[in-house]
């Protein structure tokens, strides 16, 4: 569990010598080599088994500490696929396998959470068109939990006021045991983090009453379902639990762990990575059993990579960085009817090939879905060809990233970032300066991908076509603060004035209308959507490197209005980074370091959403939700009142918008 760099690099070159003799293999024999005949007895199976937060250094056939036997001999029995992508959260990663689209054209990503709508075509749909018993078993989240009788009495009794959704069985699964949380107790109590109420479900049934560690519920039914299924074809997935947090394992399993980790977040971790490579041994076991191994498409995969109580190495990053080792997820695909068996395939494939590749595999009619993203590989690993797909593309907080079967490149608000990926599979040297050339073929490609998704970025300008000239009329909102000399640069306040509960995607920018009293100082404030209220820690959602206007100014940085005091300026800002969430609160910061009485004026304040429509979230006195803030010896006199637009000192519009 605690090898250093150095020490794990010389094992991962161990370990890339074996996989090169292996794909080696797979180049000279000619089962390997794509002369497949199909399967042999009908339709294959398919089961999906995707691990929850498993980094690429969590198994031991990577060159891990922690022993997982089992799933090093599907690696080994299989094809490997050692560039494969995912995202990095979960919910997007498994949308991407669902529907085989981008997770910004499906509501979800770049954060957790969203609502697949029954509009988009699955996986599990199109498998049970063509006569395929389907079935999910494991953690969903890629919607709520069904709206029934029982849920909203537990709901009720929990105290939590809480959404619902389709529930899974109506994005094609016949057959579900599921939680539809991200972070559930793994003993009897599945509420989602420690608190209430319960998920857990057989189909639209509620089953809070049932008892046991998640795993093995979890492995359990699947054993039933392919017992059930084994005379006829069959669509598993089988999305763990293991390793996400809380760290929870049992104590048979502590037992297994070496004795010499001592640390108890090791152990725990440790012990539940074993216990999953022992369910995984235990549904491979029983296709054997029943004989339906050889037709059967087994893939094994993460859905993103570890956090820091697990290992990515050698990657950089892991879960919650769009680096190699948060989206390089650890990948097999084996499947002996086809002759997909020992070797390794680099081609740059990802989550969002699975859906068209899969149903090519078991030579199957695609059905008519929404345009997708991923591509079908399956000639490509059949015949050791090179990848048709040509990029992957992430944008995360404070950036945005480019993946080639070459280079990874990440942009930020003020640069960016180039890896040779063949020479640099750390991301340790940025050879941006080195090669121009590479980098701006890159932004054309990533602005490309932006243009295609309707992406309203963070942390770049949003689009010129998106500006407009500002339009103040009837009311507006008044601020005023007396920002005195005691007032460090580091100080702020934060002055709310409106809130708002809808949800917010990765197509929608918010905007507004922003004036300076003339007299008033014109740095030194900012518009920003929070979290949390004035009672309670807030959180800002504008940092340092998001918050960018459609001029490429942070809004951090307290920019003043182009025009200057007087004159009123349109801004618009991409909330890309934020979706699919709800941001809340509404607010106007202040920073110290320039003593003087703000005076600022705001109006239409509103979301843009991709489709060119909007919504208002405060367009007069009505929508301000403001209490009262007390003077301090750094901010003063703070006052909030709607005001008649026509009061406004020097009621002029800056012309640059359109």
């Amino acid at each position: 569990m605690e090898m250093d760099r150095r020490g794990f690099l010389k094992q991962c070159a161990r370990v890339a010598g074996a996989s090169t003799l292996g794909c080696l293999a797979m180049a000279t024999e000619p089962s390997a080599r794509g002369r497949s005949q199909g399967p042999k007895t009908g339709k294959p199976n398919v089961v999906y088994l995707l691990a929850d937060d498993l980094g690429w250094g969590d198994l031991s056939v990577n060159a891990g500490s922690i022993p997982t036997p089992r799933i090093d001999r599907l690696f080994q029995e299989g094809v490997r696929l050692d560039n494969f992508m995912g995202w990095c959260v979960c919910s997007p990663t498994r949308a991407m396998l669902l529907t085989g689209r981008h997770p910004f054209r499906v509501g979800t990503g770049p954060e957790t959470g969203g609502e697949l709508a029954k509009e988009e075509t699955t996986i599990a749909e199109a498998f049970q068109a063509h006569g395929y018993r389907t079935g999910i078993f494991g953690k969903w989240h890629n919607g709520e939990n069904p709206d029934t009788p029982e849920y909203r009495v537990a709901s009720a009794e929990a105290k939590k006021r809480t959404k619902t959704g389709l529930g899974v069985n109506a994005h094609g699964f016949d057959e579900a045991w599921v939680y539809y949380g991200g972070s559930v107790d793994y003993f009897t109590r599945r509420t989602v983090q420690g608190t209430g109420p319960v998920s857990w479900w057989h189909n639209r049934e509620y089953r809070p009453q049932d008892v046991g560690y998640t795993e093995d519920l979890i492995t359990g039914h699947v054993l039933e379902f392919i017992r059930a299924n084994k005379d006829r074809p069959f669509f598993c997935y089988v999305p763990f639990h293991i390793v996400h947090a809380p760290l929870q394992a049992k104590d048979s399993d502590l037992e297994g762990v070496d004795k010499k980790v001592t640390d108890e977040t090791k152990r725990a971790y440790a012990a539940m990575v074993m216990a999953m490579d022992k369910n995984v041994a235990s549904i491979l076991a029983e296709l054997d059993k029943l004989g339906l191994r050889d037709n059967t498409i087994v893939v094994f995969t993460s859905d993103n990579g570890a956090t820091r109580d697990g290992s990515n190495l050698p990657l950089r990053g892991g879960k919650h960085t769009i680096f190699e080792g948060g989206t390089r997820l650890p990948t097999v695909i084996h499947w002996p009817n086809g002759k997909v068996v020992r070797g390794k395939w680099d081609g740059l494939c990802g989550s969002l090939e699975m859906f068209p590749t899969l149903m090519a595999m078991a030579d199957l009619k695609m059905p008519e879905t929404r345009p997708l993203d991923g591509k079908n590989i399956w000639p490509a690993l059949r015949d050791n060809t090179a990848s048709p797909v040509d990029s992957y593309y992430w944008a995360w907080r404070n950036e945005d990233a480019i993946r080639t079967a070459d280079w990874r490149m990440h942009r930020f608000a003020d640069h960016v970032e180039l890896y040779d990926i063949h020479k640099d599979i750390s991301e340790a040297v940025n050879v941006a300066d080195q090669h121009p050339e590479v980098a701006a073929s890159l932004q054309t490609k990533m602005n490309a991908w932006v243009q295609s998704l309707g992406a309203a970025l963070t942390h770049r300008p949003a689009p010129a076509s998106l500006d407009a000239k500002p339009a103040p009329e009837g009311e507006v909102l008044e601020i005023s603060v007396t920002v005195t000399g005691q007032a460090k640069p580091r100080d702020s306040l934060l002055v709310p004035f409106a809130r708002w509960e809808g949800n917010v995607f990765a197509t929608d920018c918010i905007e507004y209308d922003l004036a300076v009293a003339p007299g008033s100082p014109t740095k030194g404030f900012f518009y920003s959507p929070f979290k949390g209220n004035d009672t309670k820690q807030i959180t800002l959602d504008f940092k340092r490197g998001e918050g960018v206007d459609q001029f490429g100014r942070e809004q951090v940085l307290g920019p003043e209005p182009k025009g200057g005091a007087g004159v009123w300026e349109h801004r618009i800002i991409g909330l890309c980074s934020y979706g699919p969430t709800i941001l809340p609160g509404h607010g106007i910061v202040f920073k110290g370091g320039q003593p003087g009485t703000y005076r600022i004026y705001l109006d239409n304040l509103r979301l843009r959403h991709g489709d060119g429509t909007t919504t208002p979230i405060w367009t007069t006195g009505k929508d301000t939700r403001y209490r009262p803030i007390a003077d301090s010896e750094s901010f003063a006199n703070i006052r909030v009142r709607a005001a008649p637009a026509s009061e406004v000192p020097g009621n002029q519009s800056h012309n640059d918008g359109k």
